[in-house]
């Protein structure tokens, strides 16, 4: 069986896409099976044990990332795109007799009619939120292409019940089409733990001198930061805890409104820190602090539960409660008043000590070998019916 992954589409070490696959691809090459092809990022290395033997080919022009952001760097950008996308159309396709599955990580497409694809469904966070969050046109776009991707999929990985049903039920899309498979933790490296002196060291680095709660990936719109940082703000808290966030760098209105707040002096933030750092920020926590309006699933909260941190987050939000299920304490994430008194009552040793107990127990349902064999299991669906 031919598989291509879809990885281009990775950007950093610090993304979902990036996560998946590290644990994705050397499972599936363990598979006598399946012959298994990169499609290269043209944006990001890949590390090397991923095409020791795997055929990738190198992109033919270099990566230009020290161009500045505007209308030139994306108008080379598109000839760049134009150029690989043609050479990856040969390397992959042309010539080739075994028609191969194709996977696509978000709304991408093989470059020959004749490949299966395989689509994944991460979120509705656009079709359940977009009023609120206000949807551009760029997002309907995004849209457009997903509907398109699930229509032309011979199979559709949801990473959740809670996503499964949304999209069947947006999309109108038979739930028989879909397979539920979870995402999951890397529970012996979360768990291993960080050297005291080591944890000493890093917290220096970051002018981290006071226990803190911690924030873990993005925080704008449907991810909710705004109430989290007044509900920081009117717990009371800040006087003897920091709020430490780990994602993008701050904007200028971000700023703005930590200062208003009276805050500013208490929070830090990590920029895309990649997955040690992330370890070492877990295992020092207080607790995981998880705002989000809606999730598909939640890297944060399974990563948390395996370091041994509490997590307190939100309630009727996508697939948080199914993923979290009776490991956290919620609360309602449009209430900063209610998300205070829960940060606070999760600060209490016993209350802190019975939550890292059950997310070691409920990270136990989550494993990427069975993220692999399930995936696998879809793939020969997939090839069954070609």
């Amino acid at each position: 069986m031919r598989v291509i992954l879809d990885t281009s589409t990775i950007l950093g070490e610090d993304q979902s896409t990036f996560r998946y696959f590290s644990e994705l691809v050397p499972r599936l090459r363990q598979q006598k099976e399946l012959s298994l092809e990169l499609l290269p990022s043209p944006y990001f290395d890949f590390p090397k044990e991923w095409s020791d033997s795997i055929p990738l080919p190198q992109p033919l022009l270099p990566k230009a990332t020290w161009l500045p952001q505007g209308k030139i760097r994306k108008a080379l950008s598109r000839v760049k795109w134009a150029i690989e996308s043609r050479r990856q159309k040969q390397f992959y396709f042309d010539k080739k007799k075994e028609i191969p599955l194709f996977h696509s990580f978000l709304s991408t497409f093989p470059h020959s009619s004749q490949a299966i694809l395989i689509s994944m469904a991460h979120d509705t966070i656009l079709e359940k939120l977009g009023l609120e969050l206000g949807l551009d046109q760029s997002e309907q776009t995004k849209l457009a292409l997903k509907k398109k991707a699930f229509e032309k999929a011979e199979r559709i990985i949801a990473i959740s019940d809670s996503t499964k049903n949304d999209v069947c039920s947006i999309y109108g899309i038979s739930p028989e089409k879909v397979d539920r498979i979870y995402h999951a933790v890397n529970s012996d490296f979360f768990g291993a733990p960080v050297s005291p002196d080591q944890s000493q060291i890093f917290k220096g680095k970051h002018s981290i001198s006071r226990p803190y709660v911690l924030q873990v990936g993005g925080r704008l719109h449907h991810r909710n930061f705004s109430r989290l940082a007044e509900a920081f703000a009117t717990s009371g808290i800040q006087k003897d805890y920091l709020l430490v966030c780990a994602g993008e760098r701050w904007s200028d209105e971000e700023l703005c409104f930590l200062k208003k707040l009276g805050i500013f002096e208490s929070v830090r933030l990590l920029p895309k820190p990649n997955t040690h750092e992330l370890r070492t920020l877990y295992q020092g926590a207080e607790m995981l602090v998880y705002p989000s309006l809606y999730e598909g699933f939640g890297f944060p909260l399974v990563e948390a539960m395996a370091a041994g941190t509490p997590v307190a987050t939100s309630m009727g939000a996508g697939s948080i409660q199914e993923v979290a299920a009776e490991a956290a304490i919620y609360f309602d994430p449009r209430n900063p008043h209610n998300m205070a008194s829960v940060m606070s009552q999760l600060l209490n040793p016993k209350v802190a000590l019975e939550y890292r107990k059950k997310g070691l127990e409920n990270i136990k349902r989550f494993s990427w070998d069975k993220t692999a064999i399930e995936t696998l299991a879809c793939y020969q669906k997939a090839i069954s019916k070609n």
